[in-house]
């Protein structure tokens, strides 16, 4: 789970505001603009070779124009290709390739909507313009200036090819345009960048326990298979930890103080165990710590007998007196099928302790 993508659910005001905002989600926003590149070029494949067909078969279009629909066809089987051929390349500079595939297009469009079409205002050309927050997924300043740049230079074309009266219908319907894509293109892209988000909120949710802020059930599961399903895992140690006579502080307390307790407990086992340990909360008042890398048995004992005495010596908000203490189940594992194994394992050995005297460790070694 990457934590540096929490955030902060109160926070939607501030979030496009937020500078790192684009560097938090380069990583989908280049996916995302690979697949309309990829998209976009199929599509103008499609339509270059057609509109070639139809031309020379009909000759309904102006004589010029074929060699822009060949243009389209050329460049998208080039784009084509790079996204199918260079795919993580074309991924880490999505964007970039993007830009340079659309301004071509975009060029293209505005040679044909003047210098080939130069007794009409150019309807497709303001089409266009208006299109381009469908496709571009981008800072909302970058996208601007793009689309600001492509509808000045068809206007300076439009001048320069055409009767000034009509240039000047041009000039008019493409700033319009551009101002209305410009104002539709940042309130696409803040909602394209909240749709992102949620995402993340959502899977923040199914992998993090909402009561004590430790990882899942199911995450630290799916984490600890993958661990032994790689090559180069070495020996994981699992710890099952069990608040003892936790059903007792909870009829006792009552069940709100009983969650209290619940997320003290959290904290002392988060602050017990190294960063790159797992943490998780397995559900009721039992708790999961996966070791990777972990030969040293020593090293166990140290942790364990670590973690029972910051327990017994822990200071509770619920009553500071409160002598409050774990078992604990261990099992060391080079070689496990999957998590089930593992955790029976470590099970047996909570379940031991517990039928002696509790507020103790015992280690399953294979």
């Amino acid at each position: 789970m990457n934590t540096d993508r929490k955030i902060d659910a109160g926070s939607n005001a501030m979030f496009i505001k937020d500078k790192n905002t684009y560097a938090l989600y380069k990583t989908d926003i280049q996916k995302r603009n690979y697949k309309m590149l990829f998209y976009v070029s199929l599509s103008l494949v499609f339509l270059g070779i057609l509109f070639s067909i139809v031309n020379s078969l009909f000759h309904i279009f102006n004589s010029g124009t074929k060699y822009i629909y060949l243009y389209w066809a050329g460049s998208s089987c080039c784009a084509l290709a790079l996204c199918l051929w260079k795919k993580q390349w074309v991924l880490n500079y999505a964007i970039a390739v993007f830009y340079i595939y659309l301004a071509g297009i975009m060029i293209s469009m505005i040679i044909s909507g003047t210098y080939f079409y130069k007794d009409g205002a150019s309807a497709i050309m303001i089409g266009c313009i208006a299109s381009m927050p469908i496709l571009l997924f981008d800072k909302q300043w970058r996208f601007c200036v793009f689309d600001i740049s492509i509808c000045l230079l068809f206007i300076i074309f439009s001048f320069m090819a055409k009767d000034s009266s009509v240039a000047l219908i041009d000039c008019v319907n493409a700033l319009s345009f551009c101002f209305i894509s410009c104002l539709i293109g940042m309130y696409t892209i803040r909602l394209k960048f909240l749709d992102i988000r949620t995402k993340y909120i959502i899977l923040e949710q199914l992998e993090t326990d909402s009561l004590t802020g430790l990882m899942s059930r199911n995450a630290a599961i799916r984490e600890i298979e993958k661990y032994y399903s790689s090559p180069n895992s070495g020996t994981g140690a699992l710890f099952i930890i069990d608040i003892d006579h936790f059903k007792e502080i909870n009829d006792t307390y009552g069940h709100l103080e009983g969650d209290h307790i619940l997320i003290e407990v959290a904290h002392i086992i988060r602050d017990s165990f190294r960063n790159a340990d797992l943490k998780a909360r397995l559900g009721g008042d039992e708790f999961l710590v996966f070791m990777k890398n972990v030969d040293d048995t020593a090293r166990i004992h140290e942790y364990a007998e670590y973690l029972n005495r910051n327990v017994r010596e822990g200071s509770f908000s619920l009553n500071e007196d409160l002598y409050l203490t774990v078992s604990i189940g261990i099992s060391l594992c080079r070689e496990c099928a999957n998590f089930e194994e593992l955790y029976v394992q470590a099970d047996t050995m909570l379940y031991e302790v517990k039928n002696e005297n509790r507020n103790g460790y015992k280690i399953y070694e294979n």
